[in-house]
């Protein structure tokens, strides 16, 4: 007659009784191991409370920081956004502080300090408002210190690259412009072509962007040399000698 196999409820059984005539013969590794689950999990709790109010701590500073450049003076600000940089450097918030400490460096006159802080908030350009708020700051502290190539660079870049149009026609105008400052007219031309495409038929900026276009082909006006006039010599007159005839 063939032997019944254990079901699986003896099978639970016979497991449980193992498990537990190995803990009493194991009890300390046991008591060392519960403790050691135990430690993992306080420590990660821990950590998910800790990071939950760094969250919520650079989400109040950040806005009152919004507040104090809204209402005042924004070198006053500067420090401030530095220290919350160091402090709240991995929070969602870091960024905007760094596209704000940019822009108080640039109300400040302080455009060489602007630049670092705008380069790193630029994250993902063409997807992102807030790379392409520090894209604008970045060009324009370019612009402050006299390095024109790096700023028509940025300009370009967001032309080429940001969604909106409101957007994109400013970074092409401020290209545009610098390029047509820098005496390289046809570049400019063609940019402003770029523009006239980018723009609606029925906006008023179209005609515009077409004239500043037709204005960087036209041949620069040149000086033209006024004739000068010949000077009038006294007519000369013949010396009479005394007593001559």
């Amino acid at each position: 007659m063939a032997e019944a196999r254990p079901s699986g409820e003896d099978r639970f059984v016979a497991a449980t009784l193992k498990f537990l005539g190995w803990a009493q013969s194991n009890t300390r590794a046991l008591i060392l191991g519960l403790g050691a689950v135990a430690i993992v999990v306080f420590g990660v709790r821990y950590y998910l409370d800790y990071q939950r109010r760094v969250r919520e701590a650079s989400a109040t500073e950040i806005r009152s920081i919004r507040f104090q450049l809204q209402s005042g003076d924004a070198s006053q600000v500067v420090e401030q956004l530095r220290g919350y940089l160091v402090r709240f450097s991995g929070t969602p918030y870091a960024r905007e502080a760094q596209v704000l400490l940019a822009h108080s460096l640039l109300l400040g006159n302080r455009a060489s300090e602007a630049i670092g802080p705008a380069r790193q908030a630029i994250d993902q350009l063409g997807d992102d408002p807030l790379s392409t708020r520090a894209a604008f700051l970045l060009a324009a502290a370019y612009e402050e210190v006299g390095d024109t190539a790096l700023a028509i660079s940025v300009y370009e870049e967001v032309g080429a690259r940001v969604e909106r149009r409101s957007e994109r026609s400013l970074g092409l105008e401020g290209a545009a412009r610098l390029r047509a400052a820098s005496g390289d007219r046809a570049a400019a031309a063609s940019i402003y072509d770029r523009l006239v495409a980018l723009t609606p038929e029925d906006a008023p900026r179209r005609l515009v962007y077409e004239m500043r276009a037709a204005e960087m082909r036209a041949e620069p006006l040149r000086a033209e040399e006024t004739p000068t006039e010949p000077t009038e010599q006294p007519a000369e007159t013949s010396e009479v000698s005394p007593g001559g005839g």
